[in-house]
């Protein structure tokens, strides 16, 4: 009935609903970011607590039998992965950095198109830029890379 997958949603679930009622006490201002993450990731959570239920695990590790080598080098991938989003972030910053990360990610590790790997990462750009920068006018980290340029 209850795995790891249904329980880590279920902590999840409570982190984010936690987060949304202590922002109602919150002047509106310092509310609004906990609302941003609070509200959207309850209902992603909830949206994969129906899929969990609705689905049965058991088949699903049937089907897709992975083998440990196949694991060790999924986890080897996701670390470069993590490791390569960290340079880019510290080298060319929030902005510039996040986009171009992303867009690699789709691209490569997802084995999308580039066009939906641009789409991606222009959405990417498009949120940080236009939310945080011109939206709430927060000052995002520029990058080693960029501050030494400019």
């Amino acid at each position: 009935m209850f795995d790891a997958r249904k329980i880590t949603t279920l902590v999840m679930l409570g982190l984010f609903t936690g987060a949304t009622f202590l922002a109602l006490s919150l002047p509106a201002k310092a509310a609004f970011m906990p609302f941003l993450v609070g509200i959207p990731g309850m209902l992603l959570c909830l949206a994969q607590l129906v899929i969990d239920f609705r689905t049965d695990n058991r088949a699903e590790d049937a089907a897709v039998g992975k083998s440990k080598d196949e694991g060790s080098r999924s986890e080897v991938q996701m670390f470069l992965w993590l490791g390569l989003f960290t340079v880019a972030l510290v080298g060319f910053g929030f902005v510039w950095g996040g986009p171009i990360i992303v867009m690699l990610f789709v691209r490569f590790s997802s084995k999308d198109t580039w066009l939906n790997a641009f789409f991606a990462g222009a959405g990417t750009f498009a949120t940080l830029f236009g939310v945080f920068v011109w939206m709430l006018e927060l000052k995002l980290f520029p990058g080693l890379v960029v501050q030494a340029l400019f």
